[in-house]
């Protein structure tokens, strides 16, 4: 390298230190995956260990269940498309979001098929209403097309749950 090339790159920035290692202020994951039902089992696996390691341990098993049921439902109605889930902890409480690539539809097909999908997350929605927490299904915003799913659920939804 040029001590030309030298003047021009920007100067390395030191590594940030972690204070105190992963904790729930640094809860702030987003994965991108394939869309085939394989893909479900990677995304439990990955969620328990996150909300473990950020100390959720008590919201393991409900952030599981939200996280099969949201990837689930976007892998039955847009099979073979990729999925993006994203995990997140704000304001005391979990977000976890699924964006799929469901097609538009035609006429009225759209509010039939939407009420097709939330059927299908009768049973996280029964769960969830009863810990407290909120379960969501819209068509993505502009400029992203498909759909959004999530599940907003407080911490103390995971006792709840143990609870049921």
């Amino acid at each position: 390298m040029s001590n030309h090339d030298e003047l021009c790159l920007p100067e390395s920035p030191r590594p940030a230190k972690a204070p105190g290692g992963p904790g729930r202020a640094n809860l702030d994951y987003s994965f991108g995956l394939p869309g085939g039902a394989y893909c479900l089992g990677t995304a439990r696996i990955a969620v328990g260990r996150v909300l473990a390691q950020h100390g959720l341990g008590d919201m393991v098993e409900l952030g599981v269940l939200a996280t099969s049921e949201l990837l689930g439902n976007a892998v039955l109605f847009t099979p073979g498309r990729g999925v993006s889930l994203t995990l997140r902890w704000r304001f005391g409480v979990l977000r976890l979001t699924v964006f799929d690539e469901h097609p538009d539809h035609v006429g009225g097909d759209e509010k039939r098929c939407r009420a097709h999908r939330r059927q299908a997350l009768s049973t996280l929605q029964a769960v969830v209403d009863e810990c407290g927490g909120v379960v969501g299904l819209a068509p993505a915003e502009k400029p992203l097309a498909g759909s959004k799913l999530w599940v907003v659920i407080p911490r103390v939804a995971g006792k709840r749950y143990a609870e049921l």
